[in-house]
């Protein structure tokens, strides 16, 4: 079982959810217990899209601006990433960039390293 910070807040890192008609895997982490990220969050947004694209009760319009603005946020992490990893070891606001939104993208598992501690994480 995965440790609490990396566990699926909905199936609490099981893989799966009970409903009316019995368990199924999660549908926010499909099955692997651990948050989801990168490609699974993606199609996460996409079964959101496809779900309330056909809502008549008007939360679609809202859930397509959300799904829009966090796929716009999520970019231009990648973008900061992209770009910090490009500037020197001594430099530590690209440093401090890099893994807080790393952390934020949960590209990597998250630890203490000997750099994280020199720009304030440890």
């Amino acid at each position: 079982m995965p440790d609490e910070s990396e566990m699926c807040h909905t199936c609490f890192g099981t893989g799966e959810i009970v409903t009316e008609q019995g368990p199924v895997g999660c549908p926010d982490c499909y099955g692997d217990g651990l948050a989801a990220g990168g490609s699974k969050l993606e199609w996460r947004l996409r079964d959101l899209e496809r779900s309330y694209r056909r809502d008549s009760r008007g939360a679609a319009s809202d859930i397509m601006w959300l799904v829009h603005e966090l796929r716009q946020a999520r970019s231009a992490l990648v973008l900061i990433v992209t770009r910090c990893q490009d500037a020197g070891e001594d430099d530590e606001v690209a440093l401090y960039a890099r893994h807080q939104a790393s952390q934020a993208l949960g590209l990597y598992r998250a630890t203490v390293t000997d750099t994280a501690k020199k720009v304030g994480q440890g």
